[in-house]
């Protein structure tokens, strides 16, 4: 295959006037160049190119782009030129892809408060539908009365008689006739479907008490539904509106789902979890004829892939530390291959690609690639470089990355992604540890921007998938129930004296930063451990564990209560032993620096809990600081929270553990 390095036209339009856009240098004279240290705010952009789609010919490509701190959505004609460009403003663009040839749909997200009757805020999902020929952009459930203006589902669209249908889960409205005014009918999901030549929105199915999902199939029309008991656990399969019961097994974690159609035409695709909770990727027949059979099941599946035309499954992506595309066709497969092949030694992950593989939107990253955007065409074996997530970060200023595993202390092996700084040896280094959230998460070997921020000023920084993370199978994602704050915990501190043992880092120096579960991890290495971290940077952390499973015990979210209660070792809330891993309760311990950073409208985990962790840490005359953040949610969604975040902790932690000893940097 040949690597075209000319840019897409589209895309070097736009970002020529981007800030941060790429030097103009050559290779030999960026190779002659002494090592400049990056500014900071480059890894704090969003990416430059962010999320990608083509069009069902593959002739057509959309893409989400910011530039300058605008974020736009832009279509143009595939590997040549733009032709329309579309201010996004402060929307949260969370997917996009095509409706055939004419249409986009991009998928965002907001924090709507919908006041005290309905448990004020909520991070909603909504869809705006790009029509490519009037190029204007429409809401669809925006101008209706009918429904609330969110969708808590999308599916694929699809081709009817009348014309594109996009469907979509959400909730019903009634109206007051004297007043005019709205609520929410009910809490039971029904499926709307916008045909998006006329733009009418129609019920395809109304809500049920017992309902939780549907699969839709060509027409559209239901060809299955899901039921959830979330107090009895049961969980069943049924066809079609009204149909027979196909299926029915225990569910108390909530994980069971319709996935869609089988890979043959009259077959239902669904996981079911088992009393150890692994999941079974399943297929049967929507007949009931027979039983279901067991597809793949050594296999970690993290996503699936469907044909756009037919509907059915045609592949999957594999999880490991390099996820892995396979389809089920051999032909198909085979290009996946050739394509993986003509980028050796980089990770390669397939982000849009028409059904018959004949072209791909591919995303690199490794060595020296900060992450790079190629159109792959099968006929002409070119791959056309179209642009990069982090333009302005050199090859030579990416810190290298690998995984490195290590002994837990009761002798479980640890994986974790190590990221060393650029043009340093890796000796006494100082260290951040970089806990994920989740925790039920992992990290990859792969371009981090916190990480390589951090990693660009001096810091060893690991990463480690301690016990509890997915990606490793059920009995290692197991093995963290119960461990919260406990073996989760010092697995973290084990990885630090590992390193430290192999002379890489100085124990000495090392400091935590994490978000969300990785917050709570940060917290908890400087009260529930210490004499371990010079400081600790919380980012969205839960920091009263008792608080955070009331919350869920009286918003009746009995299934989140179940799966918390199993990782913190709990029979409910009130548990003595939950005092014992709850930062907030031990912050008279707090034996280092903390640093907590919160966004006002987080509803994943309320601010809350960082407000309360602060009173607690000033009664206690601890050195802390509490920055919120206006508007941010859980995510670090918009370029303004991200990079306040990244200048903030890293201002932190340079002045508790400047890079070389006894220095302190600006």
């Amino acid at each position: 295959m040949t690597i075209n390095k000319c840019l897409f036209a589209s895309v070097l339009f736009i970002l020529s006037s981007a800030v941060y856009a790429a030097d103009d240098v050559s290779s030999a004279a960026a190779a002659r160049a002494p090592y400049q240290v990056p500014e900071l705010r480059l890894y704090g952009h969003l990416p430059a190119i962010d999320i990608t789609a083509l069009s069902e010919s593959g002739r057509q490509l959309a893409m989400v782009v910011s530039v300058d701190d605008r974020r736009l959505l832009v279509v143009g004609d595939a590997g040549k030129q733009l032709t329309l460009k579309i201010g996004l403003g402060d929307i949260k663009a969370r997917d996009l892809y095509w409706a055939g040839e004419r249409y986009v749909i991009l998928i965002t997200s907001s924090t709507q408060n919908l006041g005290m009757v309905y448990g004020y805020k909520y991070e909603f999902q909504n869809i705006a539908v790009l029509d490519t020929k009037t190029k204007d952009v429409f809401w669809p459930l925006a101008k209706s009365s009918k429904v609330l203006n969110a969708a808590f589902g999308v599916y694929m669209p699809m081709k009817s008689d009348d014309g594109w249908q996009q469907c979509v889960n959400t909730l019903p409205l009634n109206k007051s006739t004297r007043s005019g005014s709205v609520w929410i009918s009910g809490f039971d999901i029904e499926v709307r479907c916008v045909n998006l030549d006329s733009r009418k929105l129609k019920l395809l199915v109304a809500g049920r008490k017992d309902g939780s999902g549907w699969a839709l199939g060509a027409g559209p029309k239901i060809i299955a539904r899901e039921t959830h008991d979330n107090v009895r656990t049961d969980w069943e399969l049924y066809t079609g509106k009204r149909g027979d019961r196909l299926y029915k097994s225990k569910d108390p974690f909530g994980r069971n789902s319709i996935i869609g159609q089988g890979r043959t035409e009259g077959t239902i695709l669904f996981v079911s979890h088992d009393k150890n909770g692994l999941g079974h990727l399943l297929e049967m027949p929507l007949d009931g004829s027979a039983e279901p059979v067991e597809l793949y099941p050594d296999l970690g599946i993290e996503r699936y892939i469907f044909n756009s035309t037919t509907g059915l499954l045609s592949g999957f992506v594999v999880s490991g530390d390099q996820p892995e595309l396979q389809m089920i066709d051999d032909p198909l497969e085979a290009r996946v291959r050739g394509t993986r092949k003509a980028f050796p030694n980089l990770n390669v992950h397939f982000e849009s690609m028409t059904d018959d593989l004949g072209r791909m939107i591919v995303r690199t990253d490794g060595a020296g690639d900060a992450g790079t955007w190629w159109l792959v065409d099968i006929a002409s074996g070119e791959a056309i470089e179209i642009g990069w997530r982090y333009p302005g970060i050199k090859a030579d200023q990416i810190g290298p990355v690998k995984m490195w595993h290590y002994k837990a202390a009761d002798g479980l092996e640890i994986p974790a992604v190590l990221t060393l700084p650029p043009h340093r040896d890796a000796k006494n280094l100082p260290l951040v540890v970089l806990p994920h959230g989740g925790p039920e998460a992992r990290d990859y070997p792969q371009f981090d921007w916190l990480a390589q921020a951090f990693a660009s000023r001096g810091y060893a920084v690991l990463q480690p998938n301690f016990r509890g993370s997915k990606g490793y199978g059920n009995q290692f994602r197991n093995a963290g129930f119960g461990e919260w704050g406990r073996k989760m915990q010092t697995d973290l501190s084990d990885g630090l004296a590992a390193l430290a043992a192999e002379g890489v880092i100085d124990p000495s120096r090392a400091c935590i930063v994490g978000g969300s579960y990785g917050g709570y991890a940060a917290l908890a290495g400087v009260t529930v451990q210490q004499g371990i971290y010079r400081c600790a940077v919380a980012i969205a952390p839960v920091t009263d564990l008792n608080l955070f499973l009331r919350d869920k015990e009286f918003d009746r979210k009995r299934n989140s209560l179940r799966y918390w209660k199993e990782f913190m070792g709990v029979e409910g809330t009130g548990d003595d032993s939950l005092d014992e891993i709850a930062p907030y309760v031990l912050a008279k311990r707090a034996d280092a620096p903390i640093m907590l950073i919160h966004g006002s409208d987080d509803t994943v985990v309320e601010i809350v809990q960082s407000e309360r962790m602060a009173k607690k840490l000033r009664s206690a005359k601890k050195t802390y600081e509490f920055i919120e953040i206006d508007g941010a949610d859980h995510f670090l969604s918009r370029e303004s929270t991200r990079q306040r975040v990244l200048a903030e902790s890293m201002r932190f932690v340079l002045e508790n553990n400047p890079p070389e000893i006894g220095v302190k940097r600006d």
